[in-house]
Order: C-alpha cells, then structure tokens, then sequence
C-alpha cells in the first residue's frame, strides 16, 4: 500500500471513525486503513469515512487506532502525508509502526465513477 492524501482529511476522517455509535456496547480499538480505487479509507465503530488520494499501490491493513491518529497529527507542518505499508511495516515519513493484517486484496465500500484524466481541453483551445 503506498498512497498520498491531505493530511488534515485523513484526520477528520479517523476522528470520524473513532466515535462510539449509539447503541454500541464496545469501542473499536483499531482503523481499518485501505486504498484502492483512487480513494482512501477508515473504517472503525460502524464508520466508513473515504477521501480521494494519489493510490500508487492498492492495500490495507489495521492499526490501533489512537496511536495512529496521534501520529498523524504530528505532522502538523505538512499538508499532504504519504503512508507507505507492507506486511510487516506501516511508514510514514521517518515514523514506522507494526502492521496488523495487511493485504493486498481490497475493494471500495462502494461503486465510485473516477474520471478519465484527458487533454482534450487543449484541443479545444487551439481550435
């Protein structure tokens, strides 16, 4: 898994996932983190929360998630975070943390229509 995404989204989207549901008994320890199809997601206490990402490599894995949260939030001083993962290590920047669970096998929660990056706006300009 290797991806880029807008720092302060990713935050949003744990702090999002991190909230108990009504009618949970128990609080999730740990995110669900995958990228696949342009996109990044969270899943935790019933919370599926998405954002779109530059997806070099599509993957997944779990991590605990206070730990996680609080790592991306040190790095106050960047806009975008790029997270890297494989079946033993989850990196971020100078930052590596153990993986649990990784995969390379993950589909979106849902159907996405991602667009066609085209030029055709430059022919229409010469025209």
């Amino acid at each position: 898994m290797h991806f880029t995404v807008e720092r302060r989204r990713l935050v949003k989207m744990l702090e999002a996932a991190r909230r108990k549901m009504p009618g949970q008994k128990v609080k999730d320890k740990q995110v669900r983190l995958y990228a696949c199809s342009a996109r990044v997601f969270v899943e935790a206490n019933n919370v599926t929360a998405g954002e779109e990402a530059l997806v070099l490599e599509e993957g997944g894995c779990r991590q605990p998630l206070e730990p996680f949260l609080a790592l991306v939030k040190s790095y106050s001083t960047k806009e975008h975070i790029t997270i890297q993962a494989d079946e033993k290590t989850l990196r971020v920047y100078n930052s590596s943390r153990s993986v649990f669970d990784y995969t390379r096998d993950v589909k979106p929660p849902a159907d996405f229509v991602v667009g066609r990056v085209t030029d055709t706006w430059l022919t229409a300009e010469e025209k």
